[in-house]
């Protein structure tokens, strides 16, 4: 089964959990909020047409009721010019009639009739009813009862028992019969809706007298204006709504999604061994507060690995300079112990022989052999004994006022032998110096044995001694090959060798000029060397005494 990614997941969940509840809640509100403005439409729709009907009623009887008693005081006037006056009064201070004449009964205008928005209204004079007092009303109904802006939007029709049409406002004329579409049964005195349309309802209202019908036609316009247009505003509220929630969604998603991905790479990183991977988040609002921890505490723990792997690989670093160190040793000292022994062993075997007579030349010379092996043994003993107590910085040291002439005489009788010739320019003021005597030694005899071995020059060496500036300073020069760059730099390290291929027979452990620079460094004694023509080791002993 194929694993989804969180971004796909977030999306699945959005989708499922929030989009497709939040359309269908949409949809449900938008649909009650049309039924609601249908009801309200179609409610509005027959409280005009009521209110329409009631007042054009109410308008007409109470015009009739005021004709009705003019025309009982008519016969009160006695005078004609008088009669005429009377109406031009009644017409200009009421502003309601228009037109009053006195008709004979044979030429009277039709009862309620309608002729240009103008109603014909007809009362009797006398009581023989041989003349009528007739006029007309304004029966405009836009103007006189609800005024244009209150019937915006739909058409208004009137028509009469013969279902003709008298009156109508906003509507073109030829719309007048579809008005009248989908009406069969008609109630007196009562608004209702007939028609069966959703959105644009019509209402009636029958008058009982004139026997009028009153017709209010709902447009597409007042359909747009209300339903549409709410319609409209809540879908866009619920787009809005949809695409901030896509908005805080994407963006919680691409911040949560970026710094993963950051987690996922430092743990990739430390699963391939690069310990030195940190996590940086993108830290905004919308960084959930665990995966800033998480970050925390990974960071917190690569650094902690990093740290160990970097001890654990200076420990093997250091493990395999002791393994080596150690097989270096071995070798070193299984072969250099060899050959003292071996002619220590020979020259007192030679020495305990009853067989042969030795005379006494040879006999002390064969102690002197035996003596100079001894003494070989004895240093390489020394040098590997001060090894680890230099390492563990807890050698011991003996300071005190040294006469570094005297113990240069010594090594020069120590080290002169037949084979070695050791020529010497020692100064006769040379200062005395604030040293271990005994570690002095050691120094001279490492540095000037290093030298005979390999001295190119008929084993001749050479040690100056003398002040300068009052310090006392020690070389030690020898002739021999050119040493290369890399022998160089690392002449003071344990088991370097400067051989060639006419010194690569000479014997030694290459642990000489390392307990050199050991012993020096702890007794603040500089010690450098130059190989041009000629290989000098120079010593400088700052501890000095004038």
């Amino acid at each position: 089964m194929k694993q989804l990614k969180i971004v796909e997941q977030i999306i699945i969940v959005l989708v499922l959990a929030v989009l497709i509840p939040f359309i269908t809640i949409g949809i449900i509100i938008s649909n009650i909020s049309q039924q609601s403005l249908r009801l309200e439409l179609a409610s509005s729709t027959s409280l005009m047409a009521q209110f329409l009907g009631d007042s054009l009623e109410n308008y007409i009887n109470y015009s009739q009721s005021q004709l009705d008693q003019m025309a009982s005081g008519f016969n009160y006037i006695p005078l004609t010019m008088a009669k005429l006056q009377y109406f031009d009064e009644i017409e200009g201070k009421t502003k309601l009639f228009e037109n009053l004449n006195i008709v004979e009964k044979n030429k009277l205008p039709k009862v309620y009739g309608v002729e240009n928005g103008k109603l014909s209204l007809i009362s009797p004079i006398d009581k023989e009813k041989k003349y009528y007092l007739s006029a007309k009303i304004n029966i405009d109904i836009l103007d006189l009862l609800l005024g244009k802006e209150n019937v915006k939007g739909r058409n208004i029709y009137i028509f009469d028992s013969n279902n003709r049409q008298l009156i109508f406002s906003n509507a073109p004329k030829t719309t007048a019969l579809d008005a009248l579409s989908g009406l069969n049964m008609v109630e007196d005195k009562k608004a209702v809706l007939f028609g069966y349309r959703k959105n644009t309802p019509k209402a009636y209202y029958k008058l009982k007298n004139p026997q009028w019908l009153i017709v209010v036609d709902t447009t597409k316009k007042v359909t747009k204006k209300t339903i549409t247009k709410a319609k409209t505003r809540i879908n866009l509220s619920l787009l809005i709504a949809a695409l901030s929630i896509i908005i805080i969604v994407s963006l919680y998603t691409y911040y949560l999604y970026i710094n993963l991905r950051q987690l996922f790479k430092g743990i990739t990183a430390i699963s391939k061994g690069n310990y030195d991977k940190k996590i940086h988040l993108i830290k905004r609002a919308f960084t959930p507060h665990e995966v800033v921890f998480l970050a925390k505490e990974f960071n917190y723990m690569a650094n902690k690995i990093n740290v160990s792997y970097k001890d654990l690989r200076e420990k093997n670093k250091e493990l395999e300079r002791l393994n080596e160190f150690r097989e270096n040793l071995i070798s070193a000292t299984s072969h250099e112990f060899r050959t003292p022994l071996t002619s220590i062993i020979g020259y007192s075997s030679r020495l305990l022989r009853h067989d042969i007579v030795l005379d006494e030349t040879m006999k002390t010379k064969s102690l002197k052999i035996i003596k100079q092996q001894a003494q070989r043994l004895s240093r390489m003993v020394d040098d590997l004994l001060v090894i680890p107590e230099l390492e563990s910085y807890s050698l011991k040291f003996n300071i005190e006022p040294t006469d570094l002439s005297n113990s240069i005489f010594q090594v020069i009788d120590y080290l002169n032998t037949n084979e070695t010739e050791i020529k010497q320019e020692i100064a006769p003021d040379l200062n005395w110096i604030m040293a271990d005597k005994y570690r002095i030694e050691q120094i001279l005899i490492n540095l000037v044995d290093n030298a005979i071995k390999y001295s190119l020059d008929n084993k001749t060496v050479k040690i100056e001694a003398k002040n300068e500036g009052n310090i006392p300073v020690v070389r030690i020069i020898n002739k021999c090959e050119k040493i290369e760059e890399e022998i160089k730099n690392k002449l003071f390290e344990k088991f370097t060798r400067a051989d060639s291929e006419l010194t690569r027979s000479t014997r030694g452990t290459g642990l000489g000029l390392y307990i050199v620079k050991g012993l020096c460094a702890a007794m603040k004694i500089d010690i450098s060397f130059t190989c041009e023509e000629e290989f000098v080791m120079e010593l400088k002993f700052n501890d000095y005494i004038e």
